[in-house]
């Protein structure tokens, strides 16, 4: 074998000697380091300027929380000027992730390779420090922004134009300041994330005028003449004035523009003049006869403020140094039902009707029940809105017609404006019971009646109203809805001692049936009650109502159309009983005490 032939293999063993010199440190250091910090940080860990070197985990979570207690008590001391707020990290809304830091130092060597291990081996690694992790809520920092702006922010001001005793001039702008939000925040997280109670100098951003000194002095004589005096605004013999005041809170001077009136910032007065100058129209009063719609009573336009017209002559009039006077134009607002357009109604016929008979009655509650269906007669409903029996009949007042009559209060009858107006609210549920229309309010009586009776219909389908008097009173109403796509007329009719509420409208697809009432067993009115009337002579003792037993009646009502049921439900009234009831004069012997009224009235 030659020479060369011999050298070459003694080569290659030199090499493979090295490499396997290498792999073992390399391998020795990788099996060395974790036995030695199994459980233990490794050396070099620093987090947030804590060093963790060879602690475990708890003990490095135990450091980290006692080195930055004092961060946590007191984060950031804002200054501004001669002033100071100090905030602690939870007022901040900051907290630090202790978990994710300690998970960070965790993972240092272990996650590094052999090279990096072998290095801290042999304490040549440099210390490997993770920043401090917070998670922050950004509600509670802008809330002290906010709280910190409120003081040092400082508005700015438009220059304007000021009146001083005759003369106009000019009040200078002012720059202002706000703080810089962006600018305290970024620096906020920084301060925390070093570890350290941290002392932050706030600062502001200048707000600039949009209107300044330069830009009215160059329209300041046309300005003088835009506000210089009041506008006259008249309507026949009636005058109303926009004041200088007002004309300078219009008045609008835009950089190197012309000065003019923003009719705009004119808009609380002359809404005002508005207002008061509008004259609402009135609608036909309408009735159903002889098969058709017609109007009983015609339609009256109102009135209204032409409004752009009005805007613009209030400009053009303060563009003068005289005659500054405006005439109120005004448009004709026409009536929403007109006899010229009854056939855009849709009422085409009958939809229902109800009815009830009132003999027995008072010649006051007789009066009352007349004087309410003329009231409420001829009440117009839009497609798809209610009616509301209170709101079409209006204010149940003596102007109105009423005179006294008995209502129902608490366990007693009394006298009261307007008793007997529960006739009228009872007939016209029973014409919208009958039409198969939705309600929204409802209230049967507290006792069962024998006037809504007396005609031969069951019980259970009268309708309680009640317009308050105080305000410890509530309202009670009738409100149903009309389902059409046409308006709805109510029509009442008075015959002798019966009457009738009629609804036209739409032809309806209704069929309704109602089934005939459920009485439950009676309810024992228990023993007689009495009251003292202080104007009954003493010893006198008046019987003013018979004991009556208490009942629940349940009727039942569905809708179809088409056959199919679109609406099924039950009116339930529950009756309490009627004891027997005495008025008598004071100091009558064996006079208990009063009951209390717990209910409110009703008609």
């Amino acid at each position: 074998m030659s020479s060369r032939e011999t050298r070459y293999p003694r080569m290659l063993s030199r090499r493979s000697f090295i490499g396997a010199t290498v792999a073992a440190t390399g391998l020795g250091a990788g099996i060395a380091l974790p036995v030695r910090s199994r459980g233990l940080f490794y050396p070099g860990a620093v987090v947030g300027g804590v060093n963790l070197s060879d602690m475990t985990r708890e003990q490095g979570e135990a450091t980290l929380r006692t080195s930055l207690a004092s961060l946590e008590r007191h984060a950031v001391t804002y200054t501004f000027d001669d002033r100071e707020w100090a905030f602690s990290l939870e007022q901040l809304g900051i907290s630090i992730d202790y978990a994710a830091m300690l998970d960070a130092a965790w993972a240092l060597g272990r996650d590094d390779g052999v090279v990096r291990r072998y290095a801290i081996l042999l304490d040549q690694a440099p210390d490997w420090h993770a920043p401090i992790a917070i998670v922050r809520d950004g509600a509670p920092l802008d809330a002290v922004f906010a709280s910190i702006a409120g003081e040092i922010d400082t508005p700015m001001r438009n220059a304007r134009l000021i009146r001083r005793g005759g003369e106009i001039d000019v009040l200078a702008d002012v720059t202002g300041a706000r703080l810089d939000t962006e600018r305290a925040l970024a620096d906020t997280v920084a301060a925390v994330t070093t570890g350290k109670t941290t002392r932050l100098g706030l600062l502001t951003i200048p707000v600039p005028p949009e209107v300044t000194t330069a830009d009215l002095e160059g329209a300041k004589e046309d300005a003088i003449i835009l506000i210089g005096s009041p506008i006259t605004v008249t309507l026949g013999d009636r005058a109303w004035e926009i004041g200088t005041e007002q004309l300078t809170a219009a008045l609008v001077i835009p950089k190197g523009g012309n000065a003019s009136i923003d009719p705009a910032r004119l808009d609380v007065v002359l809404d005002q003049i508005a207002e008061e100058t509008y004259v609402g129209p009135t609608n036909a009063a309408l009735e159903w006869a002889d098969g058709s719609l017609r109007a009983v009573q015609n339609d009256v336009s109102g009135s209204e403020v032409d409004r752009a017209t009005f805007e613009s002559s209030v400009v053009a009039a303060a563009t003068t140094a005289e005659g500054r006077s405006v005439t109120l134009p005004m448009t004709p607002v026409p009536a929403e039902i007109r006899a010229d357009n009854l056939p855009e109604l849709g009422i085409v016929g009958l939809i229902s009707s109800g009815s009830s008979s009132f003999a027995g009655s008072s010649p006051m509650r007789a009066e009352n029940v007349q004087v309410a269906a003329r009231n409420i007669s001829g009440a117009l409903v839009r497609p798809g809105e209610n009616l509301s029996f209170n709101d079409a009949l209006g204010a149940i007042s003596v102007e109105n017609g009423y005179v006294e009559g008995k209502i129902i209060q608490g366990d007693w009858t009394a006298s009261d404006l307007g008793g007997g107006v529960c006739q009228v609210s009872t007939t016209v549920f029973r014409a919208a019971l009958y039409a198969g229309f939705r309600f929204d309010e409802w209230n049967h009586h507290s006792w069962r009646l024998a006037f809504y009776e007396a005609d031969g219909s069951p019980p259970g389908l009268d309708a309680a109203i009640y317009q308050p008097n105080t305000p410890e009173e509530w309202e009670k109403d009738l409100i149903f809805t009309n389902p059409f796509d046409s308006w709805m007329l109510l029509q009442m009719v008075v015959e002798g001692e019966t009457v009738t509420a009629q609804l036209y409208g739409a032809s309806s697809p209704y069929t309704v049936e109602v089934g005939a009432p459920v009485i439950g067993p009676p309810v024992p009115p228990g023993p007689p009650v009495t009251r003292v009337k202080p104007e009954l002579p003493q010893g006198t003792r008046n019987m003013v109502n018979t004991a009556s037993p208490g009942y629940t009646v349940q009727v039942s009502r569905r809708v179809l159309e088409g056959g199919a049921v679109i609406s099924e439900g039950v009116f339930e009234s529950v009756y309490r009983a009627q004891p027997e009831v005495w008025e008598v004069g004071p100091g009558t012997p064996g006079t208990p005490t009063s009951p209390t009224e717990t209910a409110p009235p009703e008609g």
